[in-house]
């Protein structure tokens, strides 16, 4: 059964608009978002503009239909073969979802709304997938060791951020996101804005970058001290440290994430850091950096053979500091493989 069928049958329908970048991208093998793919039972049809039909053509030819054209074009394709159950993305924009229904109202055509066309089919990373994730890390690893000595006195988290891109770029890869460099007090915040903050001693620096390499993320975090630090610190770094080891090593397929999310915070709690961890201990990585599964008290997912997920547990102490050191593991029967290679032990600086 080939990835459009399988598609069809996943979502019970005899046809599918898929509008997401990252789902696109999973489903033709080319990274770009200027495109809407149509799934009929007898094929699959790639809609791009000409800026991109010819790069196309020669990258997904063999398994889609390349036209030039858009929604609408779509739609008509979709129409003409018949079509009587169409599933789209509920998170597409208005003035799609109106045309959609537009033409599903004048074709008598049953619409499914669903949160991410290729969502559960994208949770389970194929060999090339987890190929393509560990270059990324690979990169990303590599841009941490480069970007250790780079780090001084009086440097703001604007430079310092500035020059971690530019190792990861100088080394073939994409940005996986926005890189996040905090400082000292500002790393209490866990998804902190760079600022021409300059660093000082005592101070941690908390760095959460990744690659990306053929569409396919990587995410780690690394906290280093700059000088000696106390002995607050110290402790915090080692209960993190500790929570980091045992979130890697309680996982494996079949465990709960809410469990294992909760396994964590009980550790922290033992020494009273648990309200200072303040997001969840993980999430999906892929073509998108945040993905299913979730780690986290909400979550009602199990974790399966192939899934790639951090481990990332973390104390926020407002004013003061902050510390996450975050893994990306690959999901194994009976336990992981930890893709992340960057000694995680105190560095002082």
């Amino acid at each position: 059964m080939g990835v459009f069928d399988e598609l069809l049958n996943a979502l019970d329908v005899d046809a599918a608009i898929v509008t997401d970048a990252a789902d696109m991208t999973y489903l033709s093998g080319y990274d770009n978002a200027d495109c809407v793919i149509a799934v009929i039972c007898a094929g699959a049809f790639y809609f791009t503009d000409a800026r991109y039909t010819e790069e196309a053509t020669k990258v997904v030819g063999e398994k889609l239909n390349v036209c030039d054209g858009n929604l609408s074009d779509a739609l008509k394709t979709l129409v003409q073969s018949g079509t009587k159950s169409l599933a789209f993305d509920s998170r597409i924009d208005y003035s799609s979802y109106k045309l959609i229904e537009a033409c599903a109202a004048e074709n008598d055509i049953a619409l499914k709304a669903c949160n991410g066309i290729a969502a559960s089919m994208r949770k389970v990373k194929s060999g090339a997938e987890i190929a393509a994730i560990e270059r990324a890390q690979e990169i990303t690893d590599a841009a941490f060791d480069e970007i250790l000595p780079l780090i001084r006195e009086g440097i703001t988290e604007y430079e310092l951020a500035a020059k971690l891109e530019y190792a990861i770029l100088s080394k073939g890869a994409k940005l996986a996101f926005d890189s996040i460099v905090a400082f000292g007090e500002n790393g209490s915040s866990p998804h902190a804005h760079r600022s021409d903050r300059r660093l000082k001693k005592g101070d941690f620096v908390t760095m959460d970058f990744g690659a990306k390499w053929q569409g396919y993320c990587s995410d780690m975090t690394r906290t280093v001290a700059f000088g000696q630090i106390g002995d607050m610190q110290r402790n915090a770094y080692r209960c993190v440290l500790a929570a980091n080891v045992e979130g890697v090593a309680a996982v494996k397929a079949g465990v709960s994430c809410k469990e294992t999310d909760g396994k964590i915070r009980t550790l922290l709690a033992r020494n009273g850091l648990d309200k200072y961890f303040i997001h969840s201990l993980g999430h999906g990585v892929g073509i998108d950096i945040h993905e299913a599964p979730n780690l986290s008290p909400r979550s009602d997912e199990t974790l399966q053979i192939g899934n790639v997920v951090t481990i990332e547990p973390g104390v926020y102490i407002e004013g003061m500091f902050g510390i996450r050191i975050e893994d990306m593991v690959v999901v194994q029967d009976g336990g992981c493989i930890d893709l992340s290679k960057s000694d995680k032990n105190l560095i002082i600086l």
